[in-house]
């Protein structure tokens, strides 16, 4: 069986983060209005009643979902310079949602309102030049543009700082890499509850980079992320309980519940650590009904949102 990955095998993702598609980036509605408010408004032309329709024909709340009719209420809001519909605007160019994919023009809106302090426009702005998506790329402005978003406390911002530092720029990049810039920035993105900053702050913890080796901190965020449906924590979470490392004991019911979840939501790794243990049979007939269980109870409580945080100590440790 396997130890724990080193660096070089954690995937993990940096610069190469989802731009915002258009729902993400209108961020909410303001709440002054109803959808009949928000017409009447909308047709005198008031900026926060067009960003409103906007979002509701973005998501098709109360309306049926139209992007070319969500990119129109941006345009109408942004052009009067409110900062939301411009950052939204700038995401239906990036995406091709409601309009053609244009990234020179995604940029030229998502400016607009990075000049006005959005911290979402801010973030988008730096994915675009960490990308060369519509400006040339350059990771120094990359990294102002996220500094300025993050310090407002967008949590994408925060995210893709700490991601950055702790893998940089890209392969055989190390020049960048800063592991105690890097548990700074994922501790501020993981405590709003982003599950992929806790799964590498979990890392940190559990290797001693930039931060004190913690193996209880370590396990502690590996769980809150995978509990939020992060593969990569519940792929290692599987390896930790598969070698008896970090504190926790060996226990292949709870490898195999780990590695069979992680799988299920897209592990590759995982896929085939769980294939191991049922072609090795490694899980006697009563373990495997066990982990079935304990699979089939988180499982549930994912799709029915039922609050989980950590999970159950019958659960998580048994004798």
């Amino acid at each position: 069986m396997k130890t724990s990955p080193g660096i070089c095998s954690v995937a993990v993702a940096g610069l190469w983060l989802a731009g915002l598609l258009i729902g993400q980036a209108c961020g909410w509605a303001a709440d002054e209005f109803n959808l009949d408010t928000a017409r009447t408004a909308a047709a005198k032309g008031d900026p926060k009643a067009e960003y409103f329709l906007a979002r509701h024909y973005a998501d098709g709340n109360g309306v049926p979902k139209d992007y070319t009719r969500a990119a129109e209420y941006l345009r109408q809001s942004a052009e009067q310079g409110y900062a939301m519909a411009q950052t939204g605007l700038g995401s239906c160019y990036a995406h091709g949602q409601g309009v053609e994919q244009d990234y020179a023009a995604a940029v030229q809106w998502y400016r607009k309102a990075a000049a006005q302090g959005e911290s979402l426009a801010q973030y988008s702005l730096g994915y675009a030049y960490a990308n060369g998506k519509g400006v040339a790329k350059n990771i120094d402005t990359t990294i102002e543009w996220w500094k300025k978003s993050a310090e407002q406390g967008q949590v994408y911002a925060q995210n893709a700082l700490g991601q950055f530092y702790f893998q940089g720029e890209g392969p055989g990049d190390t020049n960048h890499i800063n592991y105690a810039a890097s548990a700074e920035w994922l501790r501020k993105a993981a405590e709003q509850g982003y599950a992929p900053a806790m799964s590498t702050l979990g890392f940190l913890y559990a290797n001693g980079l930039g931060v004190k080796l913690d193996s209880q901190e370590a396990i502690k965020w590996y769980r809150r992320a995978a509990d939020l449906g992060d593969t990569t924590a519940q792929y290692r979470l599987g390896l930790l309980y598969e070698d008896g490392h970090g504190g926790l004991p060996y226990d292949k019911v709870q490898a195999y519940k780990w590695f069979r979840i992680s799988a299920a939501f897209g592990n590759a790794l995982a896929r085939h650590d769980a294939m191991e243990f049922e072609s090795h049979g490694v899980l006697t007939p009563e373990q495997t009904d066990e982990a079935e269980r304990m699979i089939a109870e988180f499982v549930y409580r994912a799709y029915t949102n039922r609050p989980v945080g950590s999970l159950d100590s019958q659960t998580e440790s048994r004798p």
